[in-house]
């Protein structure tokens, strides 16, 4: 089968002879450098990727795509079923439910912790809630909702709250609000007696360790919220990426007189924050395939020396200065290539079974990463554009390297390099 010369025997030289098989290793090396390199960019950047998707799912399990309050951070959301009504058959939004927020202390057992209180509608929450698919056995489902009766002051508990407290199921406890009522004894927190009627798991901190979940007409009395009136309106879509525009879109039509926000605005420190490691992690791991790039060119520089007297043969024999260079790019593109192609390989391999492969480690060590992360399992996840920059990359650097070599051979002077020989 007919190849171009340069071509063929850029190929011939990524193999030494036997008796300088030094090249070949160092060649084997640096095809390794590269694939270890890549390998570890692609299985870093997929767990990266599964942590923030996880980070997102948890956070809105509780929080919202959208929210609906009064224009004065201080007010509150009146006749909310009539927003509701304005709202629920706009493009992208499926569901809605009102809430009231609070914060307080908890008291229980001589032990005091900060809370921050949920009031929900059992009948709308179900609808928005997306608890149930985070919860694990003995935990509460959304359905549970409806434990949390009108007028009986149950209040559903963070498991790491309730820990820390000592509560459980049944178990009574005092919220005590910044409220302040006036008694004969003087100015006091309002304070209420509250039930524990259930505890959840979210596997967020933020969540577990300071989170209440009450009826909202309950924690509307205690922090005095008039009637029919609520904190706001949450309302759950399609698609919450797409959350801003629809927002903004909401905004529109109910004008100045309500805040139209978004997850993104609520967690946007956090997201940035997570993509910033992305960033870093992403560059210290690109070093693995810069260090393995030189030794690329070292290998290039060493077989442009060891050829120099064939270089000058084929120069004497027609060949241009271009053609010698495509010789020694072909044998430093295909380190890259086949760098890449393996790098690729092994890392999709571990990003697709990286929890078997954690097991595996987990049971040969005798440690728990679950523990430490509050994660049943390491979340992966491959984005494909990520796979394409990371190739795009190795390969890229690979070929660079060649440039100098090449070039290097290209200057070979016939009868200087056969005076000699």
């Amino acid at each position: 089968m007919f190849r171009p010369l340069s071509l063929y025997i850029g190929l011939r030289y990524t193999r030494a002879q036997r008796k300088k098989n030094f090249i070949s290793f160092i060649s084997f090396i640096s095809i390794g450098g590269i694939a270890l390199g890549m390998m570890t960019m692609i299985v870093v950047l997929s767990v990266m990727n599964g942590f923030q998707n996880e980070v997102k799912a948890r956070n809105l399990a509780m929080a919202y795509d959208i929210a609906i309050t009064d224009h004065n951070p201080q007010g509150f959301v009146k006749d909310w079923e009539n927003v509701y009504d304005a709202v629920r058959h706009e493009p992208n939004v499926i569901a809605g439910a009102p809430f009231n927020n609070g914060e307080g202390l908890l008291a229980a057992n001589g032990q005091f912790a900060p809370i921050k209180i949920q009031g929900v509608d059992p009948l709308y929450e179900e609808e928005v809630s997306t608890i149930s698919d985070k919860i694990t056995a003995d935990f509460i489902t959304a359905s549970d909702f409806s434990i949390l009766q009108p007028g009986e002051f149950g209040i559903i508990l963070g498991t790491d709250l309730a820990l820390s407290l000592g509560a459980s199921i049944g178990d009574h406890v005092t919220l005590i609000t910044p409220k302040i009522q006036v008694t004969a004894a003087g100015a006091i927190p309002r304070m209420k007696r509250l039930t524990v009627v259930g505890i959840f798991r979210l596997g967020q901190y933020e969540y577990d360790a300071t989170m209440g979940i009450m009826n909202a007409s309950d924690s509307g009395r205690i922090y005095q919220i008039p009637k029919n009136s609520v904190s706001g309106v949450r309302l759950k879509l399609t698609d919450p990426m797409i959350a801003r525009e629809t927002a903004e879109r909401l905004q529109q039509k109910l004008g100045d007189d309500y805040r139209v926000s978004t997850w993104i605005d609520e967690f946007k420190t956090l997201f940035k924050m997570i993509e910033i490691e992305k960033l870093t992690m992403f560059t210290i791991m690109s070093l693995i395939v810069a260090v393995a790039v030189f030794n690329v060119v070292s290998t290039l520089v060493m077989v442009v020396t060891e050829k120099r007297p064939e270089i000058a043969i084929l120069r004497t024999l027609g060949m241009s200065p271009m053609q010698i260079m495509v010789i020694f790019m072909v044998q430093g593109t295909f380190i890259g290539f086949f760098g890449a192609l393996i790098g690729m390989g092994l890392g999709l391999l571990i990003a697709f079974n990286v929890n078997h492969i954690v097991s595996a480690v987990e049971s040969f060590f005798g440690s728990n990463v679950g523990e430490a992360f509050y994660v049943l399992e390491i979340p992966s996840e491959v984005v494909w554009s990520d796979i394409y920059i990371v190739a795009g990359i190795a390969f890229g650097l690979a070929s660079l390297a060649t440039l100098y070599p090449a070039w290097k051979a290209a200057q070979t002077q016939p009868a200087e390099a056969l005076r000699y020989d």
